[in-house]
């Protein structure tokens, strides 16, 4: 082990431990009424707790073994600006990107286009241009997020090829305390790299069963600057965001919800938004005009116990990325191009849960999408290119416990997918895929579990900036991936020690080159680990993970592995947390780290270097004024000059690119008022 990461390692637990003795001298038991402020709501911030999947229906099932929980109040403690934050303390999940516009998830290495994606139960076809992201989410009022890493159940929905990645956004009964019905919130907040002012506000009330709630949150900063204390141009704060939700529920349990989400994006940022920079006469920036939109609307039986236990979802999501200006290397100019790429699905479900009792069920449905991808600009293709495909599919997935110790969960789905390309060329395929888990209690205190899926996945529409030069679909065909996992836990008085193994093979994987579409294969393995204590009034957890990732059984660098997943390696996350109850004083500490990845080097490019970060927040909500939160966070204290794992190219050294660096240090003030 390199002796700069035994270092940081060394320091990062010097720190926790630090911490953790001078908040164990003043652990005590935490009782939260729900009207106190958000900050004080730490009772329920566990990890990996059934509180955690409160909202999942089929949460302590066998196939949710292996998920991953972030809830509500993890959010509210975590304070997400990002994807990237949402997901901190998860090593097996790297989002890397630096910014919003260029953030994409990588769940044990594979890229997130690979898992069935969802926003309120609404399929997300937001693969445009591989230089920005794929899902640009505002975490503010996110209500809960679930990853079902490598094998997702078959009511996960189509594409769940290596798992699936679940966004739920809040409703007006997890903002308002239960003896009221009218309220709100104002934020803001100030981030001293890059300057940048966000200013959030939220009105939502509820009367005789129907709801309503309000959103609109507005950043905007200059360029930040790296750990080295170069500016990073292009990486400025602009950003709108807007929600709006309206639900009845009537007495009996019946409940209709409306959900409309809109999020742009309108800036200059690198001329290739996912990497700072190359040395040639490219211009520094340009603009990307990105566009983010879904709607949504479903109906449930809240609390529905038995046999009749519907689930009807339908919904729309876009995305759209415009980009005004090319340059040309021949003439050496930039043209006014007016490059549009829009990809759009339009999708729903119906499925009904039989609930043969309270711990066996029987879920069956029905599901479609209509998706399309298109790119047109002014000059080369003013005509436009789309490919298009339609799938239909239906499903059935058993949960069950035979006996007390053992959960059994199983199921099968068909999908037919019909696929057209930017010639015409139509393909139609069929495809079975079956999945089957099991978990079973030792003890008390030890469990173990284990799953196998076998997956379909149709052809998937590719990125629409590149539809011109496609020249030939022959012998394209449909993708399919097989996934295991094996794991085992244990829990006690507060305790918790994890630890899993999986592997994900993708055959018939769709890539392009050279004007041709074709197949290839890749294999990702690895394994993670976990451990964890919580006290009540805080908690401690740390999670590894090491993957490894092969396309045709070779290494590979971000530029083959694009669209597949990313070298990503050994990753680690650590957070530490206590709530100071008396004085309404809530402190946090968190590591985000990486050691050395060497296996770039064996396709003839540098290693990608490990790095040490360290962040700390301090909240207040003082009880004189009960609605106030006050929080400075101070992140990337040691000023660390790194790109995440998972952004694009920092193997190709600086002679080549400039990778996107993460922010350097930077101290954030955040000011919230509930009324």
């Amino acid at each position: 082990m390199p002796k700069r990461v035994r270092q940081s390692i060394l320091l990062a637990s010097t720190i926790l431990q630090s911490a953790a003795m001078a908040s164990g001298a003043f652990a005590q038991d935490v009782s939260v009424s729900p009207d106190q402020p958000d900050s004080q709501e730490l009772s329920t911030i566990t990890v990996h707790a059934t509180t955690a999947g409160q909202n999942d229906d089929h949460a302590g099932s066998a196939d949710r073994a292996q998920s991953l929980y972030i809830s509500r109040d993890d959010l509210l403690l975590t304070n997400p600006q990002n994807l990237k934050d949402v997901f901190a303390g998860e090593a097996s999940v790297t989002v890397g990107g630096a910014m919003g516009t260029t953030q994409k998830v990588y769940v044990n290495s594979i890229d997130e286009l690979n898992l069935a994606v969802t926003v309120d139960g609404v399929l997300q076809n937001n693969r445009v241009f591989h230089h920005n992201t794929t899902n640009y989410i505002d975490p503010t009022l996110l209500k809960s997020v679930r990853v079902d890493p490598g094998v997702a159940p078959a009511d996960a929905g189509p594409g769940a090829l290596a798992g699936s990645i679940v966004y739920e956004t809040v409703d007006v009964g997890d903002l308002l305390a239960p003896d009221r019905n009218l309220g709100g919130f104002t934020s803001v907040s100030f981030d001293t790299n890059g300057s940048t002012f966000t200013a959030a506000g939220s009105g939502y009330a509820r009367h005789s069963g129907a709801e309503i709630l309000g959103y609109a949150k507005y950043a905007n900063g200059d360029d930040y600057k790296a750990g080295n204390g170069n500016e990073m141009a292009g990486t400025g704060a602009d950003l709108l965001s807007l929600l709006a939700k309206g639900a009845y529920q009537s007495q009996e349990g019946h409940r209709f919800e409306f959900t409309g989400r809109h999020l742009k994006d309108d800036a200059l940022r690198p001329y290739r938004a996912n990497f700072g920079g190359l040395p040639s006469t490219e211009p520094e920036t340009r603009v990307y005009n990105i566009t983010e939109r879904s709607f949504s609307g479903s109906y449930e039986i809240d609390g529905a116990t038995g046999l009749f236990d519907p689930n009807i979802v339908i919904g729309y999501s876009e995305s759209s990325t415009k980009v005004p200006q090319f340059f040309n290397r021949r003439s050496g100019t930039s043209i006014d191009i007016g490059s549009d790429g829009n990809a759009w699905t339009f999708s729903g479900k119906i499925e009904n849960t039989f609930n043969l009792n309270v711990v066996n069920t029987i879920t069956t449905g029905v599901d479609f999408y209509s998706a399309e991808s298109k790119y047109s600009d002014d000059i080369y293709s003013p005509e436009g290119y789309k490919e298009k495909a339609n799938n239909i599919g239906f499903y059935a997935q058993a949960r069950l416990q035979p006996i007390d110790r053992l959960h059994l969960s199983f199921g099968a789905r068909g999908d037919n997918q019909n696929f057209t390309g930017v010639d015409g060329t139509d393909f139609n395929n069929f495809g079975l895929s079956g999945n089957a888990y099991a978990a079973f209690d030792i003890t008390e205190q030890i469990s173990i579990n284990a799953g196998y899926s076998n997956v379909f996945g149709g052809i998937d529409l590719e990125e629409n900036y590149i539809y011109e030069s496609i020249s030939s679909y022959e012998g394209l065909k449909p993708v399919r991936s097989q996934n295991l996992v094996a794991g085992v836990k244990f829990q006690h008085n507060g305790f918790t020690l994890s630890g899993d193994v999986f592997q994900t093979d993708f055959d018939n994987y769709r890539e392009y080159a050279s004007r041709t579409v074709f197949n290839t294969d890749f294999k990702v393995k690895g394994f993670n680990l976990g451990a964890g204590y919580n006290w009540g009034a805080g908690f401690f957890q740390v999670t590894y993970s090491n993957s490894d990732l092969k396309v045709n059984g070779s290494h590979v660098d971000s530029y083959v592995a694009s669209d597949i997943g990313a070298p990503i390696g050994q990753v680690i996350a650590a957070q530490l947390v206590h709530n100071f109850e008396e004085y309404g004083v809530t402190l946090g500490a968190s590591v985000d780290a990486a050691l050395d990845y060497d296996a770039t080097t064996d396709v003839g490019y540098q290693s990608l270097p490990g790095y040490f970060v360290a962040n700390a927040f301090a909240e207040y909500a003082p009880k004189q004024l009960a609605n106030l939160t006050l929080r400075i966070e101070a992140n990337n204290i040691f000023d660390e000059t790194y790109a995440s794992r998972g952004t694009y190219g920092v193997e190709y050294g600086t002679d080549t690119l400039t990778p996107l660096y993460e922010p350097g240090r930077s101290v954030l003030l955040k000011a919230k008022l509930k009324f």
